[in-house]
């Protein structure tokens, strides 16, 4: 049962959806509850010149299954109304609804208090079954099948909207302009909204931004091309991987899988979005663990190289220190994704970099990124041999800038608008990973690897194959034969030198042996 309960709350934590992306809108609500924040989405600049194809559309239909005379609002309104709206939603019922629509009421129109408003922000629900709202007057205005439209035309910039549901009313039939609480008498109310970027009919033009909030256009494109990328990266690394198996290329192979599955589960994700409006928010989450983990991994893999291993020793000292440091930046991040899935507010406009979790996974990072450089000066400094003296240099100017980069980027995007700050960070991250798994290919190309990586085990030939010394095999069998042949001249050397040192020189013993052989002769001859 534990084991089910644990499956149950990962799939459950999995399946949260952030409502800022979300075109289809669906689900219950008691107006008891008062307040219901529905969505965040952003709408695109309106061309006067195509303007059913360019205005955003929110459409739907609100019913109850309960005749009711009693009725609640909804309000669509931008982000300059919506804070007042949304910051007296706290206070008591019965104070809240003049504070929540006092802002609003200066500016949305009504047929009995703003006859001359220009804003058309409110709707009185629910409607009435298999009719249009009693607030749309033309239905030629509403789209087909549906009981109600809004359509949002900004020529100057794109723009967040937001909808809500409140259960605050205006007495129509006496015409009263006082706003009034309806928590007294609740109704159950079933919704089922849409949000798009460009009236439905043309949505064929331009599916990956039709369905999307503004935010999200062109990440569909984003994940497809580095989807592409990874599958021209990962045959090639295969190839060298095959003919150089190293402990410290396994790892390194760990991280792009897990980069490539991870952006394959978010491309499926934003795929299905298009068509539905909802997508596969257990594969979007599940693509963002999975390059979490494909990131600590390969900050893992970065620290190891610095502290020399599998390139100057096998043995990898201050293990403890290592895996430390490590396994905490490991966990704030996976705590940080939890909190992020969990917590963020989506109502304000700040990513979660600019909050207290962000601001301490990026010190740490500095200070990982201190750690990773006194590493690569101590191991620099034990290393001898050039080849791998070059590759440290050339290691360390790189992975340096990876570590710097996302605090540095955390700290450009406060600059930009909301509105384009995802799309840009996603397009830069994807990026600096991708040409850090380049430029690790390249470090690691069997030809000069097999120059600085330690054996695991003796191929001498191999290695000269691998790195264009020998061609075929003739030529492997002829440096066989010339080794086996160097190797029985040493063993001769070095049988004559210990024969010096144990009986002397044999050419000194030979010369006193024929000197005493022909004293002899000499005396036998006398």
């Amino acid at each position: 049962m534990k084991e089910l309960h644990l499956i149950w709350t990962l799939y459950s934590i999995c399946s949260v959806s952030l409502r800022s992306g979300a075109l289809h809108v669906k689900g219950t609500w008691r107006s008891n509850e008062f307040y219901l924040f529905l969505a965040k989405f952003g709408f695109q600049k309106t061309d006067p010149k195509y303007l059913e194809d360019t205005q955003g559309f929110i459409f739907g239909n609100i019913t109850s299954k309960t005749s009711t005379k009693t009725y609640i609002t909804l309000a669509v309104v931008d982000s300059e109304y919506f804070m007042e709206l949304y910051g007296n939603s706290t206070v008591s019922p019965e104070k809240a609804c003049p504070y929540m629509f006092n802002k609003i009421d200066t500016i949305a129109f009504n047929p009995y208090c703003k006859a001359n408003g220009p804003e058309d922000f409110l709707r009185n629900v629910p409607c009435p079954t298999n009719k249009l709202c009693i607030d749309e007057d033309n239905q030629s205005n509403v789209i087909p099948n549906y009981q109600f439209t809004y359509r949002i035309q900004d020529s100057i910039h794109p723009r967040f909207w937001y909808i809500s549901l409140v259960s605050c009313y205006r007495n129509a039939t006496k015409h009263d302009c006082h706003w009034y609480d309806s928590t007294s008498e609740p109704i159950e109310i079933e919704y089922d909204i849409w949000l798009v970027n460009g009236i439905p009919s043309s949505k064929h033009l331009n599916p990956f931004e039709h369905q999307f909030s503004f935010e999200l256009h062109d990440v569909f494109e984003i994940y497809a091309i580095f989807v592409l990328f990874y599958m021209f990266m990962i045959p090639l690394w295969l190839y060298a991987y095959r003919r150089q198996i190293h402990c410290i290329t396994k790892i390194f192979t760990s991280c792009i899988i897990l980069e490539f599955t991870g952006n394959i589960l978010n491309l499926i994700h934003v795929l299905v979005f298009a068509f539905n409006g909802a997508g596969v928010p257990v594969f979007q989450n599940i693509g963002n663990a999975i390059d979490l983990i494909a990131q600590c991994l390969f900050m893992l893999f970065l620290l190891l190289i610095a502290k020399g291993w599998t390139i100057l020793q096998m043995e990898l000292d201050s293990k403890y220190t290592l895996f430390c440091i490590w396994g905490l930046y490991t966990a704030l991040n996976c705590g940080f994704f939890i909190w992020n899935l969990m917590a963020v507010d989506i109502i304000s406009n700040v990513d979660e970099w600019n909050s207290y979790p962000g601001y301490l996974i990026l010190g740490f990072r500095l200070v990982i990124m201190v750690w990773f450089i006194i590493q690569l000066r101590l191991t620099f400094s034990n290393c001898k041999q050039p080849q791998r003296l070059d590759f440290f240099q050339q290691f360390g100017a790189y992975y340096l800038v990876w570590f710097i980069y996302m605090p540095i980027l955390a700290v450009i995007a406060t600059q930009l608008s909301f509105l384009w700050r995802y799309k840009t960070m996603l397009s830069i991250t994807n990026a600096a990973d991708y040409l850090s798994y380049l430029v690790l290919i390249h470090l690691l190309w069997p030809s000069r690897s097999v120059l600085y990586l330690i054996k695991q085990e003796p191929s001498i030939t191999y290695d000269l194959e691998v790195a264009g010394l020998l061609d075929d095999m003739e030529e492997t069998e002829f440096s066989q034969e010339l080794q086996k042949n160097n190797d029985q001249i040493v063993m001769e050397l070095h049988n004559n030198i210990h024969a010096k040192v144990v009986g002397g020189s044999p050419m000194i013993n030979g010369y006193r042996n024929k000197s005493l052989h022909k004293a002899e002769e000499e005396e036998a001859v006398l």
